[in-house]
């Protein structure tokens, strides 16, 4: 009797571990296959040859992108900021 319970718990814990292994390899396979179809759909990530110029925010220090920052002129000069909370703040 207790020879048929070790011998079951026994194969119980190899297919858990033969399910495990299988389940990490093809995990592994799978997010090879994955990466290699993103970087192969994936365009260059800047294809104009322009860079982008950043602005540091006087506020809080953040650079923000100038296309698309929040502008305000201040004694005839253009200050970028991240958001209007920190646009709000600025002493000008």
């Amino acid at each position: 009797m207790f020879s048929f319970l070790r011998l079951l718990i026994t194969l119980v814990i190899a297919i858990s571990v033969i399910r495990s292994v299988v389940n990490f390899i093809q995990r592994l396979w799978g997010g090879t296959q994955q990466l290699r179809q993103t970087q192969a759909a994936r365009p260059p990530l800047n294809t104009s040859g322009a860079a982008t110029m950043l602005q540091q925010d006087p506020v809080c220090g953040t650079y923000v992108a100038v296309d698309s920052s929040l502008k305000k002129i201040v004694g005839g000069r253009v200050i970028h900021f991240c958001s209007a909370e920190c646009r709000d703040r600025y002493p000008g």
